[in-house]
């Protein structure tokens, strides 16, 4: 026996059902769209990161290179060129990959200036830096010419370039390194 209340539904449910399933649809699709933007930042997150490691690194050698060295360097003027003379470079950090490749020293982990190896696999390419000279700085006014070695320091200033691990992210760093000679 069927009942009036029954027969006079025709399918309501359904309808509701179908509203129900579309907005968990619309639910699930946005929840997904977000996930893989979070993916995409925290992606892009860690080649920045990575570039700014990099760049570090490229400092790093150069403080070294610079240490490393028993007598003051010989500056000079144009490419190849390890230690530039003072003036001689304009707006480092905004110079283009082309001008890098021309005119920089190639991150050398192992110390081997010779070497042509990818030193930092997890990087595009390795870290590029450039070491200008600033020149002696005597603050006491120590230096007297002739008698014994300066009171003073040399100064050098380096800029350190690296792309990260997708080459789309790029990071420039700059510091001031001291030494006595």
């Amino acid at each position: 026996m069927i009942t009036s209340s029954h027969k006079d539904q025709r399918g309501a449910i359904l309808v509701t059902a179908m509203l129900l399933l579309l907005v968990l649809t619309i639910i699930g699709i946005t929840a997904a769209q977000m996930t893989r933007m979070q993916e995409r930042m925290a992606g892009n997150l860690r080649d920045q990161n990575l570039a700014f490691q990099g760049a570090e690194a490229g400092l790093r050698d150069a403080e070294e290179l610079i240490r490393s060295r028993a007598a003051l360097p010989d500056t000079c003027v144009e490419a190849p060129c390890l230690f530039w003379a003072r003036s001689t470079l304009a707006n480092v950090p905004a110079q283009d990959q082309e001008w890098w490749d021309d005119n920089s020293t190639e991150l050398e982990a192992d110390g081997d200036r010779s070497s042509a190896a990818h030193d930092m696999a997890e990087l595009d390419s390795d870290p590029q830096f450039v070491i200008e000279s600033l020149g002696l700085a005597d603050p006491l006014g120590t230096v007297t010419v002739g008698e014994g070695p300066p009171g003073g320091r040399d100064f050098y200033q380096i800029t350190a370039r690296s792309t990260g691990g997708s080459g789309s992210a790029t990071t420039v760093l700059r510091t001031t390194y001291a030494r006595r000679f």
